[in-house]
């Protein structure tokens, strides 16, 4: 437990831990909730965060932010006891599912560390300019700098949805075609182009027939 955001800060770890973090929005500071959790997961993109709080209606201030929160929970329910034990148990599910995964991990090149990831664990990435892209994972999002197409090469079971996107085939759920969208099995989705959408679509329908 702590008093301050900066107390949180100057705790974490030098290397991603997938630590739980139980956070509320008002922490009567100059940095709220939602800030320090952006800050938490440049430290440790790999974190469970999640929000309990009164303040309803900043729920979906961190979708805006696209934090990735795991759970966001109101102090007053009357199952609030319960809602904590299900996110604690919602995580060790998922820690153990990661750490009996297999295969060949990824490192990326963050600016204070490495991260190595097993390319089952990323959803897409998606290319934010020249020479950057975004990574998002089950968990967590972060940015790294490098080419798409060196990443294409690293993640070569990944498929283009869009020029400037890289979709896990493994995480798609289906694809809606106005407006062209792959949607994944978290829930989330990402853009896909037109071209791209018939490939898609044949890779799956090919990918069912087996």
């Amino acid at each position: 437990a702590f008093n301050t955001p900066q107390e949180i800060l100057s705790a974490l770890p030098r290397s991603p831990q997938g630590a739980v973090f139980f956070l509320d929005i008002d922490l009567k500071n100059k940095m709220n909730g939602i800030e320090l959790a952006e800050k938490i997961r440049i430290y440790d993109p790999r974190a469970f965060i999640i929000f309990t709080t009164t303040h309803e209606e900043m729920a979906m201030t961190t979708f805006q932010y696209k934090i990735e929160a795991l759970d966001y929970i109101m102090k007053d329910v009357p199952d609030y006891t319960l809602r904590i034990q299900q996110c604690i148990d919602n995580v060790l599910a998922k820690s153990q599912h990661s750490s009996s995964s297999c295969g060949t991990k990824i490192c990326f090149s963050l600016p204070e560390k490495k991260l190595f990831l097993s390319p089952e664990d990323i959803l897409y990435l998606e290319a934010d300019g020249p020479r950057r892209i975004t990574v998002h994972t089950r968990d967590s999002i972060f940015q790294y700098n490098a080419y798409l197409k060196e990443a294409a090469k690293q993640l070569n079971s990944f498929l283009y949805c869009h020029r400037a996107v890289l979709v896990n085939p493994s995480h798609i759920r289906s694809l809606q075609k106005s407006p062209g969208r792959v949607i994944l099995d978290n829930g989330s989705s990402c853009v896909c182009s037109f071209r791209q959408f018939q490939k898609l679509k044949l890779y799956l329908e090919q990918q069912q027939e087996k």
